[in-house]
């Protein structure tokens, strides 16, 4: 056998390692979707906070900068919460 089969069989053995991976996540991510564990990135307030985020910076009682503050969340979470995501420009 020459160096070069030898290569080829063991891409073609990598290859088909790879496809086993690939296989068993994408099984593993539907039963995971079917069982509704799969639900993708949570909201990092939970709905009753974001509620009095917007009502309390809608009547001027507090800033973004103070909001973000007692909440542990960056300005940017909290400006979503208040504005809503928007699309990507791109």
């Amino acid at each position: 056998m020459s160096a070069s089969t030898i290569l080829q069989t063991l891409a073609m053995v990598a290859e088909f390692e790879a496809n086993i991976g690939h296989q068993r996540t994408r099984e593993g991510m539907a039963l995971a979707k079917k069982n509704g564990k799969l639900k993708g990135k949570q909201p990092k307030l939970p709905e009753p906070a974001r509620r009095s985020i917007r009502r309390r910076y809608a009547d001027g009682e507090v800033s973004l900068a103070d909001l973000a503050t007692e909440y542990s969340v960056g300005r940017s979470t909290i400006h979503r919460t208040i504005y809503g995501a928007q699309e990507n420009p791109r």
